[in-house]
């Protein structure tokens, strides 16, 4: 299954690191700020799907989910889980491997049929996480805040959802 992703922008420029990190810390500011620049790239008939934190449960991305929901027309489903584990900046840091396996994301009912399904997320950056989330779920997109790099952009989300 192919694994799309998309962003608002780079992750190292326009403050978007220290919004993306406070965003983590559940900063009421930082999470305004991501859903006023995603809301203008929901397309009509999304359900957006919060990516489940370290704590195998959506925390934060929920939060901005429900914020670019009461701008748009669309429905938030929290339907995606995974194991508890340590954060995948805590592992990287401490040059750990990690595997899609080790984030143990399942789908808590069926994938919502007939709707654009856009998996919400604060950073992209190998894509691995996204894969594994967009497996789970049995399709859809997902769609960041930020980037590592330029090569997903929201010109891309534009162009797979003409209707935007």
């Amino acid at each position: 299954m192919e694994t799309r992703y998309f962003a608002t922008g780079n992750y190292r420029k326009d403050g978007r690191c220290e919004t993306a990190h406070a965003m983590k810390e559940g900063a009421n500011w930082a999470i305004y700020k991501a859903a006023a620049e995603m809301v203008k790239y929901i397309p009509t008939n999304a359900v957006l799907v919060p990516m489940p934190s370290h704590t195998g449960r959506a925390t934060y991305t929920l939060e901005l989910c429900k914020r670019i929901a009461r701008e748009t027309a669309a429905e938030v489903r929290d339907i995606l889980r995974g194991r508890e584990r340590e954060t995948l900046y805590t592992l990287k840091k401490q040059g750990r491997h990690f595997s899609p396996a080790k984030l143990g994301f399942y789908a808590t009912e069926p994938k919502p049929e007939g709707k654009h399904i856009i998996i919400i997320d604060n950073v992209v950056a190998t894509g691995t996480t996204a894969a594994a989330a967009v497996r789970a779920i049995g399709g859809g997109v997902v769609f960041a805040y930020a980037a590592a790099t330029n090569s997903q952009t929201r010109k891309d989300l534009k162009r797979l959802y003409p209707t935007i």
